[in-house]
């Protein structure tokens, strides 16, 4: 039964249905079947049986001849009968691949004017992008810090978003252009040994380091033009996912005015 079901489905993906399919395994056990014995022996209703092996008889998958009276329906050879069914397969879908390119073309001409219309309307959030995934935010720290062209200004404070690799592959890469990195971490998260060790290893790599007694928001500043902020809940401290990317050049230059200011406070990271 498993076998016969598999047969089913597979013929099903022919282009059959499944009563056309069960019929045509069922000729294939004997030499010749009356409509009504076709029924019971594929299990097809005897209301539909005579539709069924008419399409099979046009599909070129049955042969119906009269015997002393009777109707009566051969299966046709497998190798003949199928490779016919899969070309006709072949050429409906073939068709149906000419409809949609042609409807494709026409909604590209029907909906083309309509785009160029809303591209005239300026939205006045375009340079803000809000992320609310820790998997995205993650991603666009990396591609931002991989397109930098001259600096990088960081506040690393935690919670962390991304883990070791992605947070080693945001400083290493940039370093290895001669982008000039500069950190700031907050001194609590320095109590950990593997944070701390991370940052001895990003200073090995070239990275420009000092320690603050307490930094007000995660930042991230790319050639101080797009700024990525990573925000907590102000009440609970509790991590968010939510960031925002904002690609704005009054907005980057005050965050980096900001960072500056941190910079100036803050002590070397000892060695």
């Amino acid at each position: 039964m498993a076998e016969r079901e598999q047969q089913v489905e597979q013929l099903a993906g022919l282009g059959l249905n499944r009563y056309e399919a069960a019929v045509y395994l069922s000729l294939l056990g004997r030499q010749g079947f009356t409509p009504a014995q076709a029924a019971a022996r594929s299990g097809v209703p005897r209301q539909r049986i005579y539709d069924v092996l008419a399409s099979l008889s046009a599909r070129g998958l049955c042969i119906e001849r009269h015997v002393e009276g009777q109707r009566v329906f051969y299966a046709a050879e497998p190798a003949a009968a199928l490779p016919a069914l899969l070309d006709a397969r072949r050429r409906q879908f073939e068709g149906e691949q000419e409809r949609l390119h042609s409807q494709a073309a026409l909604l590209v001409a029907a909906l083309t004017p309509a785009f160029a219309a809303g591209s005239d309307v300026a939205d006045p959030l375009d340079y803000i992008d809000v992320l609310l995934d820790r998997r995205r935010v993650s991603e666009r720290a990396v591609a931002l810090a991989q397109g930098a062209e001259r600096d990088i200004c960081v506040c690393f404070k935690r919670p962390l978003i991304g883990g070791a690799e992605e947070n080693f592959a945001e400083v290493r890469e940039p370093l290895g252009r001669g982008v000039r990195y500069r950190a700031i971490y907050e001194r609590a998260m320095l109590d950990d040994p593997e944070l701390l060790a991370w940052a001895r290893q990003f200073t090995a790599w070239g990275q420009e380091a000092r320690v603050a007694e307490r930094l007000p928001i995660k930042l991230n500043l790319f050639d101080a033009r797009v700024a990525l902020l990573s925000l907590q809940d102000p009440l609970t401290g509790a991590a968010s996912l939510t960031a925002l990317c904002v690609t704005h050049p009054g907005f980057a230059q005050m965050m980096a005015v900001a960072f500056e200011g941190l910079w100036a406070r803050g002590e070397p990271l000892g060695r």
